[in-house]
């Protein structure tokens, strides 16, 4: 039964443009599954769902296709980090809405010296570094990577 409904879920956000787990669940029940929010919420961590940045200022579901590789971090970052600045041992990445926690996932992934691990709202990066040294190396490193 969860991997049906996982697939449902799958084949239902390649199709449509959902932007809420509620959109999921009224599709579910639409065709007899009743499902909690958190079942939902469980089924998107599972099946790496991160909500993308499209058309003007609007977010919809898709399938992370994050790994360890370079080319991944650049790509998600490219579509999703609006600036980068610094504050102390600490790098401040401005993302779209609904993005910040893919582009984050791909931070982790980056190993960039001196970077000690993120935490990530729907917006915003905050990205903790060794020192305020560190933290203008990461800065800088993450800039060099956006440009290809």
């Amino acid at each position: 039964m969860k991997k049906e409904r996982q697939k449902l879920i799958l084949e239902y956000i390649e199709n449509h443009n959902v932007s809420t787990q509620e959109e999921i669940i009224n599709m579910l029940s639409s065709i007899g599954y009743n499902v909690t929010q958190a079942t939902i919420s469980r089924d998107i961590k599972e099946l790496k769902l991160v909500k993308d940045h499209y058309g003007k200022n609007e977010t919809r579901y898709s399938v992370s296709e994050i790994n360890n590789s370079s080319d991944n971090f650049k790509t998600i970052f490219f579509r999703s980090v609006l600036s980068v600045e610094t504050a102390m041992n600490i790098v401040v990445i401005k993302c779209y809405a609904g993005t910040a926690n893919a582009a984050c996932v791909a931070l982790d992934n980056a190993d960039i010296e001196g970077y000690v691990g993120a935490i990530a709202g729907d917006d915003t990066i905050f990205a903790a570094c060794k020192d305020n040294t560190y933290a203008v190396i990461v800065k800088d490193t993450i800039l060099q990577m956006l440009k290809g």
